[in-house]
């Protein structure tokens, strides 16, 4: 199969700053189709009944209930749903509230929530070393995401894709870090990582409805090239590559040699399938509020304070900021956190700060000072990557002055 040629990076065409994924086999659609045609419903279930398990890569039909049994838990365990003959559509509607589909594609039962099928997936994982940051980003996006929702009413409607999901990841994630600002536990490593979060989402711009899912797996995986625990990253559509930003500073200085990201594995797991082609990406320099002030190089100062992920016409300056934090990085030794930008890959760099402010000295507290507590521009990075999927429009951005930096790899 020839590999479809790449697109141009972001600092390529200006004209074409995102380059769409690719054509993917056994998705139930593909991204970068034309919205459906006049006469079709808004948010009607993708042709095909082919899906591909984000867990196990089994390609299913979502049609085949005897395959792929409808399930409710129970005290007793899974039980399969079937409709009775005469059955209200009311009752069947309400019985299967909450219910899953379970999917033994490699012997083993795992489920998916009961429409993942009939709606279009967005895969997004996050990618970084442990104790990056990664699940503190991820929480603070998808809080402030649906906080700030009305920012994109013309664009996109969202609601929990498993609402159980969503309140477990609320108690979980979101109340103890962001009501009652504790620190998290670190991502347990799993035999088999599932989505940490998903949202069905309607886009006006494609037209249709999507399975919008984030995995957030234990840095351990990626930094060990463990890919047996990681075979979403066959199916991802998109990335969020999160690099410790504290790792830069060492007391007072800068360290002459900040720690490895933990990029590598995920970076192999793509170039190994060509013919995907390149994968929208973002790189976040998390816990960027440790670089703020910084006397030395204001870099970092000039972009975390500012107000710019109120509406997607903020983007405009995505490229700026991106050329910016590139240059950066590199001045600070910090060359492997930029590896995404591999030759044609559409990829932003951005600072952002989950907690706004570093984590109290005293380890034992787990927790952050009231102080200064609260995201800062976490959402920036999400907006850029679906602006990058396809799943709203891509917004012009303003081309940086000067020569574009050179190239990593010659």
């Amino acid at each position: 199969m020839t590999a479809p040629p790449r697109q141009p990076g972001p600092y390529g065409d200006p004209k074409n700053p995102y380059g769409l994924p690719p054509a993917q086999d056994g998705r139930t659609q593909q991204y970068g189709q034309q919205p459906r045609a006049f006469g079709q419903q808004y948010g009607q279930p993708a042709p095909g009944p082919s899906v591909t398990c984000p867990y196990c890569l089994n390609t299913i039909d979502w049609q085949d209930f005897g395959t792929v049994p409808l399930i409710r838990e129970t005290t007793e365990g899974p039980e399969v749903l079937t409709r009775a003959l005469g059955e209200s559509d009311e009752r069947w509607r309400h019985r299967t509230l909450g219910a899953k589909r379970q999917c033994r594609g490699d012997g083993e039962p795992h489920y998916l929530p009961a429409d993942y099928g009939e709606l279009e997936p967005l895969i997004i994982g996050i990618v970084g070393a442990s104790a990056a940051g990664k699940t503190h980003l991820l929480t603070s996006m998808i809080a402030q995401l649906e906080r700030r929702r009305a920012m994109l009413a013309g664009e996109l409607t969202f609601r929990p894709l498993d609402g159980r999901l969503r309140q477990r990841f609320y108690e979980d994630r979101v109340r103890p870090f962001l009501e009652h600002r504790r620190v998290l536990a670190r991502t347990a490593r799993s035999d088999r990582p599932e989505f940490a979060y998903g949202l069905r989402v309607a886009s006006a711009h494609t037209g249709r409805s999507h399975a919008v899912v984030f995995f957030d797996v234990a840095g351990e995986h990626f930094v060990g090239h463990e890919y047996e625990a990681t075979p979403f990253m066959s199916l991802v559509d998109g990335l969020i590559y999160v690099a410790d930003g504290s790792g830069l500073r060492s007391g007072d200085r800068w360290n002459p040699w900040p720690p490895e990201p933990g990029f590598a594995a995920a970076i192999a797991q793509l170039t190994d399938a060509p013919s995907r082609g390149p994968v929208p990406a973002v790189i976040v320099v998390a816990k960027s509020d440790v670089l703020d002030g910084v006397a030395d190089d204001e870099t970092v100062t000039r972009w975390i304070g500012r107000q710019d992920e109120t509406r997607l016409a903020d983007l405009r300056t995505a490229k700026l900021e991106s050329r910016e934090a590139f240059q950066f990085l590199r001045r600070r030794g910090a060359e492997l956190w930029l590896e995404p930008f591999q030759p044609g890959s559409p990829v932003t760099l951005h600072f952002a700060s989950a907690s706004g402010v570093p984590q109290l000295p005293d380890r034992e507290l787990g927790a952050f000072p009231d102080d200064g507590f609260g995201p800062k521009r976490v959402l920036r990075p999400l907006l850029s990557l679906f602006s990058m999927t396809g799943l709203v429009p891509a917004i012009e951005m303003e081309e940086p002055p000067g020569p574009p930096p050179p190239p990593l790899y010659y």
